[in-house]
This record gives structure tokens, C-alpha cells and sequence, in this order.
């Protein structure tokens, strides 16, 4: 049976690009496993997703590409970079910076009723494309259950992500993952997750960076707040505007600050010291 979520769908993607002498072929880069039929699972219920284990493969890819992004108009080309991943801890980003691996599936889902069939992008009621970075291993995740089985699928992996991918992508690799579904028959609204502990333990005891972003719209906000983190990168951490860009993506952290002030919104972007080794 073919997946209920597949890249080809999604009208933008289909096509090829090449950074520098890479060609990626978007119709092939976003296979996911499944649907799974769960016994059990009807409409009403809710699917438990146990995640057990997350081990990234042994490369991994991150891209920016023109048009696209929280800054699509700030980068005159596509700009594409690979990774090893085989030390099995952490990457290394440039000299004196290291983000360390926090493996996790940026789609899981279950198959929504309507439409009958979703494309991958965007993110739907019964979860999909939700690019949760805290979907660790030791996390649950719940999701409603719209069609008699479930049909869950999931893919996209991920070694590493900031809240928000705001260069349009994450730490991209191949995953082994091992997950245990079951079926709650009780109804929820939404997507739900729990953590086993902190959100962020291996980078939470140095500090963070952050950034505002202050605007009447909230999209304008984040852009200011990535503009002013690339600023910040570049001006004392010696980085190209590009790969500082990229950084924000891998590592830093939107977040809404505040909304109260009706009208007026502001969107802060943290980075965490503990990168930095130099």
C-alpha cells in the first residue's frame, strides 16, 4: 500500500535542483514508512506513540534555498553543506562550534478523514509534518485517531533541529527508529506529547543567547529575530551571514515571548552558549 503522506504530492517539490555539484531530486528525498494499520484504533480513539530509540545514520545534509525560509528574499543562492555523523554525539559545525544530536522524526501521523488524502506539507489534524524537535526517544506523543485503523506514518528524520527550522531545514539524515503504537479509546483535540525530562538537557547549563523581535505581526517578528541572531553570529562568532543563518535553523530556539500587548507581538530567538567552545 502506498504511504498516505508522500513528498510527490506537494506540487512545489517536484523537481530537481543542484547545489554546487549535488542534485536533489525532491521527488525522491521524503520516504516515509507506512501507513500502519493498527488493529484496534476507530475513529474516536487516540494513538499512543511510545518513541524507544533514535540513531541517525552516518551523513547528514542541511540547505538553504531561495524563496523559502523565515528570510526568503536575504540570500542570493541556494547554499547546501553536508555532515558526518559518524562520531555519534554531536556535529561539528564550524571551528569552535559543536551542536550536539538530538535524534527525532519531524513526521509522524495519522491519516486524516478529510481530505482522504493528505500531502506531506503542511501539517494536518492527525499530525504529519509537525517538525516537533522535543519527539526524542523517552518521549510519548498522542494523536486522535480520524480513520478505523489509524494508518499511521512517519519519516523525515532529523539528527538535530531548532524550534521553528527557520532556514527551511533541519539536520537531514537516515534513521533507525524503534517506536511502540498502541490505542487509547478516549478522544483528544489535538497532538499531544510528554517529555521523560528537560526539553533541552544537553545544552541548558551554559546559557542562551537571545534575541527580540518586536512587530505587529508575528512572522515579521521572527524574521527580525533571526536577522538580529545572524548579526550577532557574524559580529562575534566570526561566521558567514549563511551559515549563521543555518545555525538558527539547526540550534535556535523561536519563541513567543509575549502576546498580551494586543496588537504588538514579540518573537524571541535563543541560542545556547554551550556550542561554543572557543
Amino acid at each position: 500500500m502506498r504511504p498516505y503522506l508522500s513528498r510527490s504530492l506537494h506540487p512545489r517539490r517536484r523537481h530537481k535542483r543542484r547545489f554546487g555539484e549535488t542534485n536533489l531530486d525532491f521527488d525522491t528525498l521524503y520516504n516515509l514508512s507506512g501507513p500502519v494499520y493498527v488493529e484496534g484504533a476507530a475513529p474516536g480513539d487516540t494513538l499512543r506513540v511510545d518513541i524507544l530509540e533514535m540513531t541517525p545514520g552516518a551523513w547528514g545534509w542541511c540547505v538553504i534555498q531561495q524563496g523559502m525560509g523565515t528570510l526568503p528574499d536575504s540570500f542570493g543562492e541556494d547554499y547546501f553543506r553536508t555532515f558526518d555523523l559518524r562520531n555519534g554525539t554531536h556535529v561539528d559545525f564550524a571551528p569552535g562550534i559543536q551542536i550536539p544530536f538530538s535524534p527525532f522524526l519531524g513526521t509522524m501521523g495519522t491519516a486524516p478523514d478529510d481530505p482522504v488524502e493528505a500531502a506531506v506539507f503542511p501539517p494536518h489534524k492527525g499530525g504529519g509534518n509537525v517538525d516537533t524537535r522535543h519527539l526524542t526517544a523517552g518521549t510519548t506523543l498522542w494523536l486522535p485517531v480520524w480513520c478505523a485503523g489509524a494508518l499511521f506514518s512517519c519519516g523525515d528524520p532529523h539528527a538535530m533541529q531548532g524550534d521553528g527550522e527557520v532556514c527551511v531545514a533541519a539536520l537531514e539524515c537516515d534513521m533507525r527508529a524503534t517506536l511502540r503504537l498502541s490505542v487509547e479509546h478516549r478522544r483528544i483535540s489535538a497532538p499531544a506529547f510528554q517529555t521523560a525530562g528537560a526539553l533541552t538537557p544537553k545544552v541548558d547549563g551554559a546559557g542562551h543567547h537571545g534575541v527580540m523581535g518586536i512587530a505587529p505581526d508575528l512572522m515579521e517578528g521572527t524574521r527580525t529575530a533571526v536577522s538580529a541572531m545572524i548579526e550577532w553570529l557574524v559580529a562575534e562568532h566570526g561566521l558567514e551571514a549563511r551559515d549563521a543563518y543555518m545555525l538558527c535553523s539547526l540550534a535556535g530556539d523561536l519563541k513567543i515571548f509575549e502576546v498580551v500587548d494586543m496588537g504588538m507581538w514579540n518573537v524571541g530567538l535563543t541560542l545556547p552558549l554551550a556550542l561554543f567552545h572557543d
